[in-house]
């Protein structure tokens, strides 16, 4: 048990210097700066940063959130990241260890953190960041797929085979993942003049579909759509009672309903059948469409209605499924 405890306390420290580099790494990638050259410096007066004021976690609470030199304030961004990269480091060694997989899921969460922060900054997500994204998805099943060939011995190349590569999920994915994307942003493109998901979330679920497959990412979408919607729920169905709009809270409701019907259904295997599956996604996309129309619709006839960026609630999905699922 003590040794347990160190390696978690190590790999939580490890995790949280990992976590400072990311904030970096979404940081010039905002103002395109080298993640290498200049140093670590404020952006408030110059200064260099000396290393023990970069010491992650710490060094925000024994500065007291201020510069060192000129005692601006420090974004509490810092801190939050690096706690978390560390909370994250431990989750998938612990889930996943001894695997590869735990590798290349932490690569996943840390690209989801860094595109994540990018985008509550700024409303931004780097396409380079999601490029790196996709092409580790891509090497993880390839890897998969060759280990997977291996283990049978002989090989027998035919169609059947070759679907269930993890490879060939992955292109899929990628592909799969991105319409869909677009297919619900056209959605907000032919009713309301403009897209219903920026640019940057179909790079996210491209990179999701890459790593893990285009089901996989149908339950992330879902995931996220929750939990987007329950941070804005409790004033959207009040303006929704306002102003009797029951057509748009009835399908939010049925999309709910349906969306915890697939889940369940994906997790305890009764849509392992392609084809059930096919039908399953259809009929979940078509009722998503007409919700993200309702909700497109209501939010043009209200503009007060904020919606927060989706690219982090799409994080947020993608950790769900990954760590609870």
């Amino acid at each position: 048990m003590e040794i347990i405890v160190l390696v978690a306390i190590l790999t939580f420290v490890v995790g949280t210097i990992i976590g400072s580099f990311l904030n970096v790494v979404a940081l010039r990638g905002l103002t395109g700066e080298s993640i290498v050259l200049p140093p670590s410096h404020c952006t408030s007066c110059g200064n260099k940063i000396k290393p023990w004021h970069n010491i992650p976690v710490l060094s925000y609470i024994f500065l007291r959130g201020k510069c060192a030199y000129c005692h601006a304030p420090i974004s509490i961004q810092y801190p939050i990241v690096e706690f978390f990269t560390g909370l994250v480091m431990v989750a998938c060694l612990f889930k996943f260890y001894p695997t590869v997989t735990a590798l290349f899921t932490f690569i996943c969460c840390c690209g989801l953190i860094v595109m994540s922060v990018t985008d509550l900054k700024e409303q931004v997500i780097c396409s380079g960041h999601a490029w790196f994204l996709i092409i580790a998805g891509i090497i993880y099943n390839i890897y998969l797929s060759f280990t997977q060939v291996a283990g049978f011995g002989n090989f027998e190349m035919n169609f059947h085979n070759i679907l269930a590569l993890p490879i060939t999920g992955s292109i899929i994915g990628i592909l799969a993942s991105a319409l869909v994307m677009e297919l619900l942003a056209g959605v907000g493109k032919i009713t309301v003049g403009k897209r219903a998901f920026g640019l940057g979330d179909t790079f996210i679920a491209a990179a999701l579909g890459a790593f893990f497959g285009f089901k996989a990412f149908l339950i992330m979408l879902l995931l996220s759509v929750v939990v987007q919607v329950g941070i804005v729920i409790p004033g959207f169905f009040k303006k929704l009672a306002a102003k009797k709009d029951f057509n748009t809270m009835i399908s939010l409701i049925l999309f709910f309903v349906a969306a915890a019907g697939f889940a369940y259904a994906d997790n305890t295997g009764l849509i392992e059948n392609i084809f059930v599956c096919l039908i399953a996604t259809i009929v979940l996309l078509a009722i998503g469409i007409y919700t993200c129309f309702r909700v497109i619709k209501g939010m043009k006839e209200d503009s007060d209605l904020t919606i927060l960026p989706f690219g982090p609630a799409m994080a947020v999905g993608a950790f769900l499924w990954m760590f609870l699922l």
